[in-house]
C-alpha cells in the first residue's frame, strides 16, 4: 500500500512538473505572438492580448483597461518611423499553472523617414500573464523600463 501511495506521489510530481513545463512554453509563446501581433498591428496588436481589467504601469500611474491601454499606446504604437520589438528571456509558471510571468528585453529602432539622429532605445520588462478559461493566456500587467542612457 505505501508503495502503491510513494509511485502514485511521484506520477503526480512528474505530472505537475510537465503542466508547469508546458504552461511556460505556452507563456513563452505567447509573449512573441503578442510581440508579432504588435508589429503587425500596432495599436490593436498590443490591446488585444490584456485581459480586460489588464494593467499597463508607467512611471507616475497605472492605465487600467484596454480601452485606456488603447488611448495611451495609441500615438507610440501608430508612429511608423520606429519599430517596437521584444523578446521573453525567462518565464515562470505559479504552482497552480494559471498564473506565470515573463521577462525579457525590448527594443525601439527607427525606420527609414525617422526623425535625424533618432537612436536605438533598450530595456526591459516584466508582463504577468492569466491563463483565461478557454485555456489562451492573456495580460494582466505589463511593466518596462528604459536602459540608462549611455
Amino acid at each position: 500500500m505505501l508503495a502503491a501511495l510513494a509511485i502514485g506521489a511521484g506520477l503526480a510530481a512528474c505530472a505537475g512538473r510537465q503542466n508547469g513545463a508546458g504552461a511556460a512554453e505556452a507563456i513563452r509563446n505567447a509573449d512573441l505572438a503578442f510581440a508579432k501581433a504588435t508589429a503587425e498591428h500596432g495599436v490593436d496588436g498590443w490591446v488585444s492580448w490584456f485581459a480586460d481589467s489588464g494593467v499597463q504601469v508607467i512611471p507616475g500611474r497605472n492605465v487600467v483597461g484596454k480601452a485606456a491601454i488603447r488611448e495611451l499606446m495609441g500615438p507610440s504604437l501608430g508612429d511608423t518611423t520606429v519599430a517596437l520589438t521584444w523578446r521573453p528571456t525567462e518565464v515562470e509558471v505559479s504552482p497552480g499553472g494559471n498564473l506565470g510571468y515573463s521577462i525579457g528585453r525590448w527594443e525601439r529602432t527607427p525606420r527609414p523617414g525617422a526623425a535625424p539622429g533618432a537612436a536605438v532605445r533598450r530595456g526591459s520588462y516584466v508582463t504577468i500573464w492569466r491563463k483565461q478559461g478557454d485555456g489562451s493566456w492573456k495580460v494582466v500587467l505589463d511593466i518596462g523600463n528604459s536602459d540608462p542612457a549611455q
